[in-house]
């Protein structure tokens, strides 16, 4: 006869990697800050940076065209950010993809909102496109929010409870940031935050 049963294990704490001093809504139980600078030297990049380039671990620039000349730059505040430059940029859309890491797909499901946070500067605000991709199987789910792109802080919020994801076969997911018609525009991107968590029962 047993007169003791198993000890109970505490819950593991949520994964939560966010800056210091930054505020985490409540029910958040996953954080992740994407590092912007480590595929960036000091010394900046310019000219013809090639579609597919890795700007980080978790980062990878976009655009459609060939022969495209803009430049990226650390910001020189000694900051965690980059600087983007379009000048005559020829393309008609840039966009950056964030990939969620594995510890953030594992769990992810209906019952979750995402949130992507973004501080950045420029000299004229303007709307861009945040979009969550969801791949589950062979099928990939997508849901697209408008965000303030200069605004200091701003955010897009994403209600994964209306699309037809399948927590089970969960593979892989990303939120990509979409700039149209770039040209001529300077971009601080300061920071990125991606954050998950429950949403409230219906």
């Amino acid at each position: 006869m047993k007169l003791f049963g198993k000890p109970k294990v505490a819950p593991a704490a949520p994964l939560i990697d966010v800056p210091e001093g930054f505020h985490v809504p409540p029910k958040t139980q996953w954080g992740f800050t994407p590092s912007l600078q480590s595929g960036i030297t000091q010394g900046g990049a310019s000219g013809n940076i090639l579609t597919g380039t890795v700007l980080g671990p978790h980062v990878t620039l976009h655009h459609g065209g060939d022969g495209a000349q803009f430049s990226i730059e650390q910001t020189d505040d000694y900051g965690a950010g980059l600087v983007f430059n379009f000048a005559d940029f020829s393309s008609d859309f840039f966009s950056l993809a964030f990939e969620i890491p594995q510890d953030g797909v594992q769990g992810l499901g209906r019952q979750d909102l995402v949130r992507f946070v973004l501080r950045t500067q420029a000299s004229e605000p303007f709307e861009a496109y945040a979009r969550l991709n969801l791949c589950h199987g062979p099928n990939t789910e997508q849901i697209v929010r408008m965000i303030n792109i200069g605004a200091g802080e701003s955010f897009a919020e994403f209600d994964i409870f209306y699309t037809d994801y399948e927590q089970k076969r969960a593979a892989s997911a990303w939120i990509d940031l979409i700039i149209n018609d770039p040209a001529h525009k300077r971009i601080t991107l300061e920071q990125v935050i991606i954050l998950r968590r429950a949403r409230a029962s219906l």
